[in-house]
């Protein structure tokens, strides 16, 4: 797996950036980091993964992940993360013709063309940081979607995880200007009734909140078009707190949100102002279908992912 030397440091201290020989006031140091203290998580502890097997897309300096339009003709099933990935979860799927459910499901499922980085197993999540830049186009719409996202999940595949994290859409529409910070239950559940709970077989539904987000338009103040979009719980998990900074001055890009945490996810959202949440983060670039060709084709380019603790 290709990696690259860091070309900067962090725009602020972070825990994953003390040297060696400063451990030994590691407590003093955590005590002098005022919440949000930011945590790098390194490349070195990302796997990269695709469905179907494509080399991983190069990286030029100072990025440390590239994820262009995946360039795989199909997706393909996943064995590794099947229908019984998650043993507290049984699958279905919906017979439109019969309008009948078919299920539990085993084996393989398929899924889209996908380049992704997933992290390891890492603990204390209270908000996620990524500075990213975005780049390229599509020209005009065809229905489908290229969906270009970094994100903390607390089930290893997916499968009706409870996420948060920050989501580009691409149609080749207006408006695409624009990223979400998201925060869901039971993702990947849809339509309703395909996924269900072991043993009771009651249905999980998957709910949702985007929050939008405008992408600069102008350079930073180095002349680039990487941005550090930060989003952590405030007012012990009751509000998110979302913002847009320059990674070099780390100045504030317009106005900082908040919004507050709706109910379906408020004792989630305390727990882990409280604890820190447990689970994966994952960046990826995945399409449902062919997009017409562009003259500047989509890329999403990541320098940092930090974590709130």
């Amino acid at each position: 797996m290709q990696r690259l030397p860091h070309s900067k440091r962090p725009p602020y201290v972070t825990r994953g950036s003390i040297p060696l020989a400063a451990l030994a006031i590691s407590g003093l140091a955590a005590a002098q980091c005022p919440y949000p203290c930011w945590s790098e998580l390194a490349s070195d502890k990302f796997t990269y993964e695709s469905f179907k097997a494509t080399l991983e897309p190069p990286v030029s300096p100072p990025y440390e992940f590239s994820l262009p339009y995946p360039s795989q003709s199909t997706g393909a099933l996943s064995a590794a993360c099947n229908a019984q990935e998650n043993p507290n979860v049984d699958l279905y799927r919906y017979d439109s013709e019969n309008q009948t459910w078919g299920g539990p499901l085993t084996g393989p499922i398929y899924r889209y063309p996908t380049y992704l980085e997933v992290s390891q197993l890492s603990r204390g999540w209270k908000g996620i940081a990524v500075e990213v830049a975005y780049a390229g186009k599509v020209d005009s719409s065809n229905g489908h979607t290229l969906v270009e996202s970094i994100f903390f999940h607390n089930e290893r595949c997916y499968r009706a995880s409870t996420e948060f994290g920050f989501s580009h859409y691409l149609k080749g529409l207006p408006g695409e200007d624009k990223i979400y910070f998201y925060y869901e239950i039971n993702a990947n559940c849809q339509p309703k009734g395909k996924c269900r709970v072991h043993g009771t077989q009651d249905t999980l539904t998957d709910t949702r909140v985007n929050v939008p987000i405008a992408i600069p338009s102008g350079p930073n103040s180095h002349g680039g078009s990487d941005w550090l979009y930060e989003a952590y719980l405030v007012d012990g998990g009751a509000k998110w707190h979302l913002r847009v900074v320059d990674p070099y001055k780390h100045e504030t890009k317009g106005a900082p949100i908040e919004v507050n945490v709706q109910d379906f996810f408020r004792s989630i959202a305390i727990d882990y102002a409280t604890h820190g949440a447990e689970g994966y983060v994952t960046a990826t670039a995945t399409r449902d279908g062919p997009l017409i060709n562009s003259s500047d084709p989509p890329a999403m380019k990541i320098l940092k992912i930090y974590a709130a603790k």
